[in-house]
């Protein structure tokens, strides 16, 4: 049996609700909204903090605007929204935010366990890994990041 946990949405910082998909955000969100807490986001959010335009009245990029992925069409937010799953997909896909937002102790479960395939439990390994450096630098005053 699995570990239960919930993932804080990186933009309200409420629960997302269990019955309700997580979306994951690129770099051009992060540099929009500096102060979010990792990339998955609550269905709400995604829309409510959403922009209109990636482009000038000139045709070009906004200054410092970081490029959807090469197969979409770079217009507005839903440009840059990754992709939308469970909680559980997410975090094994995205597991540095998972371990910001709240998901922790199932990505050290799922890590551990014993049918996690060898490519995924080497992956969390790794974001486990630098999670744990980062908590000890952060207990001896050094600066780390995730």
């Amino acid at each position: 049996m699995s570990i239960a946990f919930r993932i804080r949405c990186c933009l309200c910082r409420k629960n997302i609700p269990l019955a309700g998909d997580v979306i994951a955000l690129d770099g051009e969100w992060q540099r929009r909204y500096p102060d979010m807490h990792g990339t998955l986001a609550c269905e709400r959010c995604s829309i409510d903090y959403g922009w209109n335009c990636c482009t000038t009245a000139g045709g070009g990029f906004v200054d410092g605007h970081i490029a959807a992925s090469e197969d979409v069409v770079d217009v507005d937010f839903i440009s840059h929204l990754l992709e939308r799953g469970t909680h559980r997909a997410l975090v094994v896909t995205y597991p540095r935010s998972g371990l910001l937002q709240g998901a922790e102790p199932y990505l050290r479960w799922l890590a551990s366990h014993k049918h996690t395939l060898p490519e995924v439990a080497a992956r969390l390994g790794a974001a486990l890994d630098e999670w744990d450096a980062a908590q000890r630098s952060a207990d001896t005053g050094q600066t780390a990041a995730v």
